[in-house]
């Protein structure tokens, strides 16, 4: 019987995010990268859902515990009694009917009165119980951090490059072939533009940057063409609107923004009729 759908297991394979991922000096080994505590319960709660998954604390027990004198950080300072105290947490975690279980160290440092002693137990209880999860988690694979432990695993990837490099789906394939269609661009067109640019896998096997690339190259097609269609369309358009003003606000309007297109086009024709039109409804208007 399977613990886990389709869709948890598919998220569970995915590339573990860079964003997800922070680092920190360990001692006397350099720098160690890790999953923060609520990123993890974050993404237990979106793949197996908030009442998909449980945990029990079968012990959280003291395991070490150690008084010290804190030097004067400067001089005039005192000597500061400190406690530090440890906990270990052996914890299970059920994923329907799938069970982890594991154990996590915690640590509390502070002054060592009644109060710091408190409050270092704490910390050492709460750090103990995240590691804990963190670590039966970890038995879930990638999203949770166990390639973190593989020095020969794949580098993490960060949410852009991770965007880009998954497949189309059939709804973005068809709206494709729909452009390609009204583009009068055939599918060997475009296998061989994408072979030209470095991509050699059908067209329904496009990732998601080689889809929108291929896009704007079929979009781009006969642009000229639609750009000089849709200005001429414009600009008979502004001249209608002139033979229909009723005042002068209006002519000078609508002539100014067709004047602005033909300048931008450097249309001398297009310019002239826009002067004579203006004139002739001036003159008209004025009457």
């Amino acid at each position: 019987m399977r613990n886990l759908n389709d869709d948890q297991e598919k998220r569970l394979k995915e590339p573990l995010l860079s964003e997800n991922i922070k680092t920190r000096e360990a001692f006397g080994s350099g720098v160690l990268s890790y999953i923060p505590g609520h990123i993890a319960i974050d993404t237990a709660n979106n793949i197996f859902g908030f009442d998909g998954w449980s945990t029990e604390i079968l012990t959280l027990r003291e395991v070490n515990k150690q008084a010290y004198i804190k030097p004067p950080y400067k001089h005039g300072d005192k000597e500061k009694p400190m406690i530090s105290i440890a906990y270990l947490c052996t914890m299970r975690l059920t994923v329907g009917g799938c069970v982890h279980e594991d154990t996590g160290f915690g640590d509390g440092v502070a002054g060592d009165t009644p109060t710091g002693v408190s409050a270092a137990i704490e910390l050492a209880t709460k750090e103990a119980v995240t590691d804990a999860i963190k670590r039966c988690l970890r038995a879930f694979g990638n999203q949770f951090g166990n390639s973190l432990y593989d020095k020969d695993a794949e580098a993490p990837i960060d949410q852009e490059s991770y965007e880009a490099s998954k497949a189309i789906d059939k709804d973005q394939l068809d709206v494709l072939l729909a452009l390609m269609g009204s583009r009068n661009v055939t599918e060997e067109w475009a296998l061989a533009w994408l072979k030209g640019e470095g991509w050699d896998k059908p067209i329904d096997k496009l990732r998601q940057d080689w889809y929108h690339a291929l896009y704007n190259a079929v979009d781009k097609i006969g642009e000229d063409e639609r750009k000089l269609a849709s200005y001429e369309s414009d600009i008979k358009g502004v001249i209608k609107l002139m033979e229909e003003a009723v005042n002068m606000n209006m002519l000078k309007a609508v002539f100014a923004e067709g004047w602005r297109k033909a300048t931008e086009r450097e249309d001398k024709e297009s310019q002239k009729e826009l002067q004579e039109t203006y004139n002739s409804k001036k003159e008209a208007l004025d009457k």
